[in-house]
């Protein structure tokens, strides 16, 4: 008989009922490290193998994750933990985003299920439809996809094991429309499509989580435009649902007979309107953009209230009643 009171056999049929160690250790009393190596123990003691759903650095997590054959949406299935969405990242050579830190910050902090870029990672300023505004300077395409891949490496560190999915924005789409208005013999050669240059990352049009169920959240770079856009995004499409594209946060929540869901605006990880991106299209305007990005939790199965984290400053955000520096 071991420490927990248990015969072999029996600890082997109560694993069979119980694949976890999490689960094992709560019904045993023991800690989940005495539980696998006991679990270690008996597979070679009787030569056998004790199947386990739960990894130590995976224990809260469902899983599951599909890519449809045309790649054009990812399916999530998740129970209880994180996913963090930051989109309209815009990034610049020589520029690291306060929301770009902060989403690293939280990342490292919460260890997200899922890592989610909403689109718009590079901005393509230097092959954009629009003509040149005077002479202003711009950064090469070289040169911004260098930005988008350091900030890229920065996102891995800060969580290596999460999933990460990023949702092609119209920004991403100049990089293979010029070369697929210019040089279309070159179809299918690898490096000029922007998901070549991220391999870390699953591209798709949009991701789905817990499909099927009260908490089918959708997630994607734009639906519908407007002041009201979130509200009319969850009314519209019937699931929780969670939106870039206009550089503006916010969460409205929507209720009719099936319960409740909402609607989510993530705005945006550029700094500001006055970012060299914006500022000459602009004509220098003070726009209603926010700085921020959002965190979905999922309890078993059900979407929380959703969270946003919101600039405050050049060297701080705010999230859940702090100022955090980054």
């Amino acid at each position: 008989m071991s420490k927990s009171g248990l015969s072999d056999e029996s600890f082997i049929n109560l694993w069979k009922q119980n694949p976890s160690s999490i689960k094992m250790a709560e019904l045993l009393n023991i800690s989940h490290q005495a539980a696998n190596e006991r679990r270690r123990r008996l597979e070679k003691k009787y030569n056998i193998r004790l199947a386990t759903v739960d990894d130590q650095s995976r224990q809260k997590y469902d899983q599951s994750m599909l890519v449809t054959a045309d790649r054009i949406e990812v399916k999530l299935r998740l129970m209880d933990g994180v996913i963090i969405v930051a989109g309209d990242n815009h990034f610049w050579p020589g520029s690291i985003p306060v929301m770009h830190r902060a989403y690293c910050y939280l990342s490292k902090k919460i260890k997200p299920f899922a890592q989610i870029w909403n689109g718009d990672a590079f901005d393509g300023s230097s092959i954009s439809r629009f003509p040149s505004i005077g002479w202003e300077s711009k950064p090469s395409v070289q040169e911004e996809l260098e930005a988008v891949q350091d900030r890229s490496k920065e996102v891995v560190e800060s969580s290596p094991n999460s999933k990460r999915i990023w949702t092609a924005g119209n920004h991403d789409l100049r990089f293979e429309s010029r070369l697929a208005a210019n040089a279309p013999e070159y179809r299918g050669v690898k490096g000029i499509h922007l998901k070549d240059h991220i391999p870390e990352w699953t591209p798709a049009w949009f991701v789905t989580v817990n499909e099927g169920l009260p908490s089918h959240t959708e997630i994607r770079h734009r639906e519908n435009g407007g002041v009201h856009a979130a509200y009319n995004n969850t009314l519209k499409s019937g699931v929780n649902i969670v939106t870039g594209h206009d550089h503006v946060a916010d969460v409205k929540s929507f209720d009719d007979r099936r319960g409740r869901r909402y609607g989510v605006r993530h705005g945006m990880t550029a700094d500001s309107c006055r970012d060299p991106q914006f500022v000459h299209y602009l004509e220098g305007r003070k726009t209603s953009w926010q700085a921020g990005l959002a965190v979905l939790t999922y309890k078993n199965g059900e979407l929380l209230q959703p969270e946003l984290a919101l600039k405050w400053d050049d060297e701080s955000f705010q999230f859940r009643g702090e100022i955090i520096k980054v």
